[in-house]
């Protein structure tokens, strides 16, 4: 089928340059064509188009069709939908929407709360074909919607309307429901645009600020400015727009009756609302970039100040942890600065703006504590943790039956300032829990005492619900899960040597990422997710009663999974800021 093009030039402007700062949410494409072309050839859709993963699906499903035709345009619904009912191929389809798309929505805060009607939103995309093409397509669109509507409520009447607007013509469809008449929506084609938009007056307004640019857009917001200084390039982004939603939603919270009549511990809505401090929130957005042989996003949450809730994700200005002993065949692993000592103090702060009347009970307990056992629990445990915490996840080597799914070993490393002072208080802590100092397990292993706590009434319970620790001169080791890993990474304590994180390929991975001051880093080798994330799903499919012949759904046994993940966060006066990079692994 031929398109007919008219030769209306598209759009160069940005669409953040069209949508108001009143929009709640909104996403963007920078362009369907190109990131379209950019999939059709990018690593990750192969592995989408793996015949044994669709099977996998297909079978889970339920289905004995393998819909695999070797390329991203799979016979699908949609597909037949586009090319039966509206006459377009892909190639057609991206042929005449080539440009910048996006829809943002303006009353969702009100819909979620049921306190709105009808959605208020806007939809624009640049468009290469003539108004008589558009046109042509949307009747049919309107056709089909009348039908489906027709099928529930015979007595549903659309009549499609014409308006003479700023020299532009906008189409309504007009809906009778058998009560009442209302307009559903409307579309107008502008400078290359196409528009639809609910209700009337945000068409109007949007055609407006086509023609003659926005009053107030959203890309002049300061807030949205700042998302683009530490964002990407956002072949597609989301932005949530927080200082228009968090009124609405704290509002609703605050005169929620189960807020509203809080009488506990002196608690009250306005205590609570003051101490959460929702309304410091100013937006939370993510963009997603394709890239040579991978996936690179930003994200971040943007705030006024770091108040209330905030506060609990406290980071301290030093270096990360270097942790050496993070071994190279590691699921995942992650290093941060996140201070125990600093949120235990911002936890009390937060709990006293909430209630006066609590830290004062909870000084009560802890003196009792402290008379029962002569431990000061404040001193040994809520002020005594450091700013460096670890985490390091491995998968077991045992092979796993169809039954079992792989459960991740799991170590935390934490900083501990004063040792001595958090034995006493686990030592304590044991006497005053009936019978837990008879579950509690010793082993020496490199010269430390590993203590391993596990249900002695039931030997052959999972591993997974075993925890060990061990303390160190400045740390304190917890192992969830066997102690194989826990007597690996005491090895590599102790012998010294080069890990996970100072290997060549992590250090390469970050510096495409990298920003000085980061606070927080994380790894996950994806390939050694795959088997055990697809025994998750099965098991759910079988306990959910989804799939009936297990049978069917056979791993995939090829699949491209050689990928890795790496992310980084960072922490600003009035925000957090994030990247991760999912790439293809070299020589895989």
């Amino acid at each position: 089928m031929c398109v007919c093009l008219s030769g209306t030039a598209v759009s160069a402007v940005p669409f953040q340059e069209i949508i108001g700062e009143d929009a709640e949410f909104f996403c963007t494409v920078r362009s369907l064509s190109e990131t379209r072309a950019q999939w059709t050839m990018h690593p990750i859709a192969a592995v989408f188009e793996d015949e044994e993963l669709l099977a996998f699906f297909n079978a889970m499903k339920g289905s004995d069709t393998l819909e695999v035709d070797g390329s991203a345009n799979a016979s699908t619904g949609f597909t037949e939908v586009m090319e039966d009912v509206f006459g377009l191929s892909y190639d057609e389809l991206f042929e005449l929407f080539s440009g910048q798309a996006s829809v943002a929505f303006y009353n969702l805060s009100g819909q979620a709360l049921g306190q709105a009607g009808r959605e208020e939103m806007v939809l624009m995309a640049e468009f290469s074909g003539d108004a008589a093409r558009l046109d042509r397509l949307m009747q049919i669109q309107f056709e089909r919607n009348l039908a489906a509507q027709q099928a529930i409520n015979p007595l549903v009447e659309h009549v499609m309307i014409e308006e003479s607007f700023m020299g532009e013509t906008l189409y309504f469809d007009e809906a009778f429901n058998g009560l009442a008449t209302y307009i559903e929506d409307g579309y107008a084609l502008v400078d290359g645009i196409v528009v639809l938009a609910a209700p009337e007056s945000r068409l109007r307004a949007a055609v407006e600020s086509i023609k003659e640019g926005a009053s107030a857009p959203i890309a002049d917001s300061a807030v949205y400015q700042r998302s683009r200084e530490e964002g990407g390039r956002s072949d597609f982004g989301v932005y949530l727009n927080l200082e228009k939603l968090m009124p609405t939603l704290n509002g609703a919270l605050i005169e929620h009756p189960a807020v509203k009549n809080l009488a506990i511990f002196g608690v009250t809505a306005q205590s609570l609302d003051r101490a959460l401090s929702l309304e410091s929130l100013q937006a939370l957005y993510a963009d997603f970039d394709l890239i040579d042989s991978g996936l690179l996003s930003h994200y971040g949450l943007i705030y006024r100040e770091k108040w209330g809730f905030l506060s609990l994700m406290s980071y301290a200005n030093t270096a990360l942890p270097e942790a050496h002993y993070v071994t190279d065949g590691a699921l995942s692993s992650s290093i941060s600065t996140l201070d125990g000592s600093a949120m235990f103090a911002n936890l009390e702060r937060f709990l006293t703006s909430a209630s006066p009347t609590l830290p004062p009970l909870i000084d009560m307990q802890l003196q009792i504590a402290k008379a029962k056992t002569g431990v000061d629990l404040r001193a040994a445990l809520l002020d005594n943790f450091g700013s460096q915490i670890v985490s390091l996840s491995v998968l077991p080597e045992a092979n796993l039956n169809n039954s079992e799914v792989a459960k991740p070993q799991q170590i935390f490393v934490i900083e501990v300032k004063d040792v001595q002072a958090l034995a006493r208080a686990i030592e304590a802590f044991k006497d005053l829990v009936p019978s837990l100092r008879a579950m509690v397990e010793e082993q020496i292993y490199k010269g430390q005492t590993i203590y391993t706590i596990r249900d002695s009434s039931e030997p052959d319970m999972d591993s997974g619900n075993t925890v060990s620790y061990v303390l160190l001169r400045s740390s304190v080791i917890v192992n969830v899960g066997e102690v194989g890993l826990l007597h690996e990474v005491l090895t590599r304590m102790s012998e010294g040597g080069q890990g996970l994180w100072q290997s060549p390929e992590i250090e390469q991975l970050f510096e495409r990422i990298e920003r000085p001051n980061a606070v927080t880093r994380s790894f996950v080798n994806t390939e050694l997710m795959v088997e055990s994330l697809f025994e998750s799903l099965l098991q759910v499919a079988e306990f959910s009663g989804l799939t009936k012949d297990m049978s069917k759904a056979k791993i995939p046994s090829r699949l491209d999974s050689a990928y890795r993940m790496v992310s980084e966060l960072n922490e600003a006066p009035d925000g957090f800021f994030g990247r991760t990079l999912i790439i293809k692994s070299e020589g895989e």
